[in-house]
C-alpha cells in the first residue's frame, strides 16, 4: 500500500512539475538561440557584444570596444538588427509617458517606456527603443527599471 501511494505521489508530481520544467528550459533555449543569431549577424560586421539582454520582445546589446549599440526584435529575423554608433549620440534619455488615473489625480499609470537616442546631427531624427506600450511589454515598472539600467550603461560611452 505504501509503495503504491509513493508511486502515485511521484507520478502526480511529475505530471504537474514536468510542464513547468519544460517551459523554463524551452525559454532558456530560445534566448540562447537568439543571442547566437544576433552575435553571428554582428560578427559579420566586426562587432563583438560585451553586454547583452533580452527584455521581453527586444534584444539589446553593446560593443564596448567599437562603441555600437545593437537592437533587434525577438525573434530575430534574418539580417534585421539595428546598429547605432554611440559616438554619434548627443544624449540618451529615459522616456516615460504617464497619465493620471481617472478619479485619482495623484495616482498615475505608465503608458509608455522607451529609451530615446538623441543624435548629434540635428537632421537625423531621434530614435526611440520602446520597451513598453500598448503593443509591447507586460510590466511597465519592470520595463522602466530595465530602461534606466540601459540608459546608464549607454551614457558611460557617450
Amino acid at each position: 500500500m505504501d509503495i503504491v501511494s509513493i508511486e502515485l505521489g511521484l507520478g502526480l508530481l511529475l505530471l504537474f512539475v514536468g510542464p513547468v520544467i519544460y517551459a523554463v528550459t524551452s525559454q532558456s533555449r530560445k534566448e540562447k538561440q537568439t543571442i547566437k543569431k544576433v552575435e553571428a549577424l554582428c560578427g559579420s560586421q566586426n562587432i563583438k557584444l560585451t553586454k547583452s539582454a533580452i527584455i521581453q520582445s527586444l534584444f539589446l546589446g553593446i560593443d564596448e570596444q567599437s562603441k555600437y549599440l545593437v537592437t533587434s526584435a525577438v525573434p530575430v529575423k534574418e539580417s534585421k538588427i539595428d546598429l547605432f554608433f554611440i559616438n554619434d549620440l548627443k544624449s540618451v534619455n529615459l522616456l516615460k509617458v504617464e497619465t493620471p488615473k481617472p478619479g485619482q489625480p495623484k495616482a498615475k499609470t505608465i503608458e509608455k517606456v522607451a529609451i530615446e537616442l538623441v543624435f548629434k546631427d540635428k537632421q537625423k531624427p531621434n530614435h526611440q527603443i520602446v520597451l513598453f506600450d500598448d503593443e509591447v511589454g507586460l510590466d511597465p515598472y519592470q520595463s522602466a527599471n530595465q530602461a534606466k539600467e540601459w540608459v546608464e550603461e549607454i551614457e558611460k560611452f557617450i
